[in-house]
């Protein structure tokens, strides 16, 4: 599953011009960064406070990104602004193709983080002035490629989890073979076998889930499944997180240093339980799928 939403995006909403990045985007011959996140706003995206106004067949953007990623190479950067509407309104919100080298985009700096030194950025946009045709998809609808990005990228952050956690108890179970403690296995131990058998079932129960929810996307669309995707996002995260703690508990001492890649897996995936919607967002998504709240179920029927 490749890491490529920005590239969905851009076939399905962008102009024939906007299309001409795809390839070169595919090719890794030029980057374009995502920036909804703001230094106030997360999860709340359509109380954004960037804004952008005509003037003289221009878009003038004023406003702050944080967690930009991808900032320390991208060429482009998507921007969300408000453009019309009140604040908390899902209408009026535009997203603009914006160069990385235009006057009054400034990258100020990559956030240092859990998971060390990042690509997330803080950006400030002073007067960053771009032309009528850098609008992605329609005025005022940007929430639209918004949500594309996020159904598609919540869906690979699973599947990424996934492969994470089943790679942590592989391991495990490998070394609990080998590993010879008080004269046995380590993996005689039932302390030993039973944690993991139970993550190895959970990850053959999410890999089902992942593999028929990307299966309706393909035919369907991430808004008609969004809360079956929120359910392997919430699910596959944490999984990986678990998957990699028991790693290290299983391998001891030399699972808690360097020389073991669990640490890392930690670390990495624990910002997915964060981003593309945290955990508490993905669980009121999947709330309104349940009791009907904004959109009829994709679990019914």
């Amino acid at each position: 599953m490749g890491n490529f939403p920005i590239v969905l995006v851009l076939h399905a909403l962008g102009s024939a011009e906007q299309r001409e990045l795809i390839e070169p985007l595919l090719r890794h011959e030029l980057a374009c960064g995502f920036g909804l996140t703001e230094p106030g706003h997360g999860s709340d995206a359509t109380w954004l406070e960037t804004t952008a106004v005509r003037d003289r067949g221009d878009w003038v953007i004023n406003g702050a990104k944080r967690f930009n990623t991808g900032m320390h190479v991208a060429e482009y950067d998507i921007v969300f602004a408000r453009t019309s509407g009140a604040r908390g309104d899902a209408r009026g919100i535009t997203a603009f193709l914006v160069p990385t080298d235009a006057p009054g985009f400034d990258l100020l700096y990559h956030h240092w983080t859990f998971n060390m030194p990042t690509d997330h950025s803080e950006v400030a946009l002073r007067g960053v002035r771009v032309p009528g045709s850098a609008v992605l998809g329609e005025e005022g609808h940007g929430l639209a490629a918004a949500m594309l990005f996020v159904h598609e990228n919540r869906i690979r952050q699973a599947a990424s989890s996934l492969g994470a956690a089943q790679f942590c108890v592989d391991q495990s179970v490998s070394y609990a073979r080998e590993r010879i403690v008080f004269g046995k296995p380590l993996a005689v131990n039932q302390a030993i076998q039973f944690p993991l058998a139970e993550l190895h079932t959970d990850c053959a129960l999410v890999r089902e889930l992942i593999a028929r929810t990307a299966a309706r996307m393909d035919a369907s669309g991430g808004s008609a499944v969004s809360d079956r995707i929120s359910m392997c996002n919430l699910r596959a995260n944490r999984l990986a997180c678990e998957a990699a703690d028991r790693a290290i508990q299983v391998h001891g001492g030399i699972g808690y240093t360097r020389a073991m890649p669990f640490e890392h897996i930690y670390r990495h995936h624990r910002r997915y339980r964060i981003t593309e919607g945290s955990e508490e967002i993905q669980l009121r998504n999947i709330a309104r799928g349940l009791f009907g709240f904004g959109h009829r179920s994709s679990t019914q029927g």
